[in-house]
């Protein structure tokens, strides 16, 4: 601030001095009695800085300093230093915010907790902000080496798990939905702390709460969104464990959006069809312990019209998103080039979401199908005919664009590698993304499990992962974020240096799939003469 001292017409010294001024002319003779320089009359102009920031102090320069310009003495105080925390200040009033926003800078629980874990943080009164408390504790405690604050978080976690377990107890009471959010952020701790007792206990808890509560329950708000996520975490534990789960019920998929204004999102949309699965997959696991036939030809035929719903999901997304996806070649070091040339691009983060899920349960279905029929070569290309034309899907005149359609999958390789394609897009800048994922490293695990093999592959999944914290170390199965997990496969992975492809066709001349005109004189041969390659019952990757 700039000032002007106050109204004394004393001396610059004697007002230092504090004391009263003769204010003699043309120097003060109290001054020279006193052995004083006098400063004179002069008023200088004083910045005075009245920031009540903690401020260092500057050595350079100290406040008792005088500098003299033209005769006329000026006080200069710096209206800028360098801000430093004196010790003495705590920042325990700022350590939640600090911690939460520390555990949001993980952008996969971020982009899996929207629409509720920010809020649950911001309802300080709530179990749930406890629950998050807890959570965002423990992990800047032990990121920062802080074991105080690691302490603290387990006492806030016990004493959230202490307040849960009377209030999930009573089934009347009002509001009861409301505990789904502090029983996920619970089991995200018991995840990360690499508690299973804790983690089954919570995925209980989870289910409990479903079946008292009943769908009707989370139709709106943050439990809604909760809803959501917590379905998706239910499906993937489910397909690991493969056992049957209730949300595949009817109800499950249409009440808790029976109140939402905008439509059920894509990815929704596909859980819809991916929470099948493990119902499927248990049956299978029965039938090789107990074959029934009679059985295991009506699983067949569920699967397939889960195929086929799938598929007409693909081509009606196609048609509401037209040119989606896009490519570009990035640039190259000579001596790492890249195992994909081009580089996939979506419009938005979760478009790359959509098609990275819808791939995973693409692969899933695929591997059922011929785990129950290994000698079926056509129903992948028929179910896909078949859902392109009732979708009415113009499949000669629409632009085929840079991703996959259902009727040009040759094998487990190619939705594979669509996959760490898509999700190379969504690393690109994670920290920017704001929209929900609510499978960000799944569909990557299952990509994996086919890709794992070969080198070229495993070391891009793996450098693309290594290149942030959140994701550093997943490929190997230990991350710091999510400690030691498992990666589903989604069945065994045979690899031979003669691959048999998943729905492929070969020249009836040379019996080569790759046989395409050209460069063999059989590809001059019509298509329709082509036949269907055998497939085997375990799965094979392409090397071509």
């Amino acid at each position: 601030m700039v000032g002007v001292p106050g109204k004394s017409k004393g001396c610059v010294t004697c007002k230092k001095r504090r004391i009263k001024c003769d204010e003699a002319k043309p120097t003060c003779k109290r001054c020279e009695k006193a052995g004083y320089k006098c400063g004179g009359y002069s008023s200088g102009v004083l910045f005075v800085n009245k920031s009540t920031a903690p401020f260092a102090e500057d050595r350079s320069q100290t406040s008792n300093s005088i500098q003299y310009i033209n005769n006329v003495p000026v006080k200069v105080v710096p209206r800028m230093r360098t801000a430093e925390v004196p010790p003495e200040l705590s920042l325990v009033a700022f350590q939640s915010d600090i911690c939460t926003s520390f555990m949001l800078s993980n952008f996969i629980w971020r982009t899996y907790g929207h629409g509720w874990l920010e809020p649950a943080a911001a309802d300080v009164d709530s179990l749930g902000s406890r629950a998050v408390k807890a959570l965002s504790s423990i992990f800047f405690g032990i990121s920062h080496y802080q074991e105080d604050m690691q302490l603290k978080a387990t006492l806030q976690y016990g004493k959230a798990v202490s307040l849960l377990r009377p209030a999930l107890s009573d089934p009347s009471k009002p509001g009861i939905e409301a505990l789904i959010v502090p029983i996920m952020v619970m089991l995200m701790h018991a995840s990360y702390e690499e508690d299973q007792s804790a983690s089954v206990a919570h995925l209980r808890g989870l289910i409990t709460l479903l079946h008292i509560a009943g769908p009707a329950k989370f139709q709106s708000g943050v439990v809604h969104k909760a809803f959501e996520s917590a379905r998706a975490t239910l499906t993937t534990s489910h397909l690991i464990a493969r056992r049957r789960l209730f949300l595949e019920q009817d109800i499950w998929k249409t009440i808790p959006w029976a109140m939402q204004t905008a439509p059920k999102s894509q990815q929704n949309l596909l859980v819809d069809i991916l929470v099948h699965i493990p119902g499927y997959l248990q049956e299978d696991n029965d039938f090789q312990q107990k074959p029934n036939p009679v059985a295991q030809a009506s699983l067949l035929s569920r699967v397939k019209s889960t195929l086929y719903a799938l598929h007409n999901w693909r081509y009606v997304w196609e048609m509401l998103n037209p040119n989606a996806a896009y490519e570009t070649i990035p640039p190259t070091v000579p001596s790492q080039p890249r195992v994909v040339p081009r580089r996939l691009h979506f419009g938005t983060y979760s478009q790359a979401a959509e098609i990275l899920l819808y791939n995973a349960v693409h692969m899933w279905l695929i591997g059922l199908l011929l785990r129950l029929a290994p000698d079926d070569t056509t129903t992948i290309l028929n179910t896909a005919t078949a859902a392109a034309h009732d979708a009415n899907f113009p499949t000669s005149s629409f632009p085929r664009g840079c991703l996959r359609l259902p009727d040009d999958i040759a094998s487990l390789r190619d939705p594979a590698i669509e996959i760490v394609r898509a999700f190379e897009f969504q690393m690109m800048n994670p920290e920017a993304n704001r929209e929900s994922s609510l499978f960000f490293l799944f569909p990557l695990g299952i990509a994996w499990t086919v890709l794992e093999q070969e080198p070229e592959y495993r070391r891009w999944i793996r450098d693309m992962l290594d290149e942030r914290e959140v994701t550093k170390g997943y490929a190997i199965g230990r991350n710091v974020w999510f400690g030691h997990y498992y990666m589903p496969k989604v069945f065994a992975i045979r690899h031979s240096s003669e691959p048999i492809l998943i729905g492929a066709w070969k020249c009836p001349g040379c019996g080569k799939s790759a046989c395409k005109g050209g460069t063999n004189a059989h590809g001059t041969l019509p298509k329709e003469n082509w036949q269907p390659m055998l497939s085997d019952s375990r799965f094979e990757v392409r090397r071509d």
